[in-house]
């Protein structure tokens, strides 16, 4: 194997770690204006972690498009556990649809 053909094996996107579970993604109904909202948590840089309760925790603030004239903030917590799965989440201003 030639050096470019390992450079191309290296940069390429078949030459990277599976990255399917990555990402949580939350998708929330505005309470005002009723517009779904997603958001999405990068569980490898967005999650800070809590050291006396050996969790970690998010939080993300979601604006609307503006479609609807609602600009309302909806502020999302989740709470993740040491393996990275969802213990417990909130929106404030929203309900919250779906959460993969």
């Amino acid at each position: 194997m030639s050096l470019r053909d390992r450079l191309n094996k290296l940069f390429n996107a078949s030459g990277r770690p599976d990255q399917a579970g990555r990402y949580h993604i939350v998708q929330v109904r505005c309470k005002r204006c009723g517009e779904i909202l997603s958001a999405r948590i990068d569980l490898l840089n967005d999650l800070s972690p809590d050291y006396d309760a050996h969790t970690f925790h998010a939080r993300k603030l979601v604006s609307g498009s503006g479609e609807n004239r609602c600009f309302q903030v909806i502020e999302l917590e989740i709470a993740f556990d040491q393996n990275k799965r969802v213990l417990e989440q909130r929106a404030a201003g929203a309900e919250i649809v779906t959460s993969t």
